[in-house]
Parts: structure tokens; C-alpha cells; sequence
């Protein structure tokens, strides 16, 4: 079988801080498609020397080239892509219990911090239960909903009522994708209330409104509210205007007057 020399993979280099799961996914995918896959078990064909030596220089080769210079310096010495595959394995992805207790704790302890992305938090999210599972620790669906749900901030307290009241089940991906409305509903939200603001603040015709340009609804007259008014109770008819005229007004200062 020929593999396509045109094919091009842009792999983060592992440095000890990337999720180690994820890249050695990624790694092995390249492996197949370069036909090189089979280094990873060692001569178990009975391949012929010189093929065999050739695939595995190739192999290792290319496992290298994905390391960073701090990683790759524990590791140089190691010839085969079998021996340099198990040594980052032993090295990255620990299966012992301080490891797992470490990951379970920043599972449960996630908290999402306001003004973070969705998208980033789930990422987190999907980091920390890939790490674990690569240690053969299982977190099921519900666990990670439910880990999703609570990790979410203040700002978010009414969808989290909405998406946990009186339900029986739920899965990630439903939950994921109804966050994922509610922070587009919320952005939506705030820039509407910008321009009110903004509209507010500059007046109909675009320049600054200034106490001088406004009137008192309660005796008519300039200069003045109706708040620092001194003339008597306000009629009928003026109370009927006032109900029909609603304008919001912001001083130098921008608050309200």
C-alpha cells in the first residue's frame, strides 16, 4: 500500500502540559496514515531486517519530531518507536493512585469563572475526563453532565434551575448545547443594553444632552426637573402628558437625573 507524500499534520509538540491522551491520539493517528503503526508493537511480523529497520527509524523519527526540546531530552537515548512510545506512557500517563486522585480532584473541584468562553470550559472539561479515561478511569455521562451543570458561575444560576428541575436524565450534549444558546442569549443581551446606552447618552440627534436643553414636565418651564419644581400640584392634562412622554437622560457625570 502507498501512502500520499503530500499529506501534511500540524501537531502541537508535547511538553509535558498538553493533555497527554489527546496528542498520543493524534500522534498515532499520523503513524497510520504513514503506514508506520506497526513500529509501536515491535518486529511482531517477522518483517524482513531491512524493511523492519527502515519502518522503525521512520517511526521513531516521526515521534520525535512531536516532542518539545524539554521532553524530548528525557527520552533521546531510546532507539525504537516501541521503547520511545512505553517511556513517554510511563513518563506522562501515570496510572498510579496519587495521579488518579489528582485528576479526580480537579474534575470535581472545576469551577467556571465568570467571562469565561463555553467553548474553553468545555474544552477543560473534556481534557481532564479524557486524561482519566486514558488511566482507565470511567466517568459516565451523567457524572459529566451533572459536573457541567454545577461547575457553571453565578450568572448562569436560572438555566441551572431550568436544566435540573424535574428531570430524570440528562445527557452532555443536550446540556453542552443549551449553555451554549444561553451565552449567545446573554452576549445578545448586553449589546442590546450598549445601545440603549449609547443612544440614551447622545440624544435623538446624536449630541449631548446638557440640563439646560430640558424642561420640567410639571410647570413646563426650562432650566429645571420637575423633582426641583416649585410651582403647585400638577393637573390632569399634565399627568396625562407625562404617562405618553417617557425620555431618559444622563448628565455629564452619566448618571441619570
Amino acid at each position: 500500500m502507498s501512502y500520499s507524500s503530500a499529506m501534511k499534520f500540524d501537531i502541537e509538540k508535547f511538553d509535558g502540559r498538553i493533555n497527554f491522551g489527546l496528542w498520543k491520539v493524534q500522534v498515532k493517528d499520523v503513524l497510520i496514515q504513514s503506514g508506520l503503526q506497526k513500529a509501536l508493537k515491535g518486529n511482531t511480523s517477522k518483517m524482513e531486517a531491512d524493511k523492519w529497520e527502515e519502518l522503525d527509524l521512520r517511526a521513531t523519527s516521526a515521534i520525535r519530531l512531536c516532542l518539545a526540546n524539554n521532553v524530548f531530552v528525557n527520552v533521546q537515548n531510546l532507539s525504537s518507536a516501541k521503547e520511545l512510545w512505553e517511556k513517554l506512557e510511563g513518563l506522562y500517563q501515570a496510572k498510579g493512585i496519587s495521579n488518579r486522585l489528582l485528576l479526580k480532584e480537579q474534575f470535581h473541584n472545576l469551577r467556571m469563572d465568570e467571562g469565561t468562553k463555553i467553548s474553553d470550559h468545555l474544552s477543560t472539561l473534556n481534557n481532564i475526563v479524557s486524561e482519566l479515561e486514558s488511566i482507565e478511569v470511567k466517568i459516565d455521562d451523567k457524572d459529566k453532565t451533572l459536573r457541567l451543570i454545577l461547575s457553571l458561575p453565578p450568572s448562569y444560576v436560572h438555566l441551572k434551575a431550568v436544566l435540573m428541575y424535574g428531570k430524570e436524565s440528562l445527557s452532555f450534549e443536550e446540556v453542552a448545547t443549551k449553555i451554549i444558546s444561553e451565552e449567545r442569549r446573554m452576549k445578545s443581551d448586553e449589546s442590546t443594553s450598549s445601545s440603549s446606552m449609547l443612544l440614551t447618552r447622545s440624544g435623538a440627534n446624536g449630541k449631548k444632552i446638557h440640563a439646560k436643553d430640558f424642561s420640567c414636565w410639571k410647570c413646563r418651564m426650562s432650566g429645571h426637573l420637575k423633582r426641583n419644581c416649585s410651582c403647585g400640584a400638577v393637573s390632569e392634562k399634565d399627568s396625562e402628558a407625562s404617562a405618553s412622554n417617557v425620555s431618559l437622560i444622563l448628565g455629564d457625570d452619566g448618571d441619570l437625573i
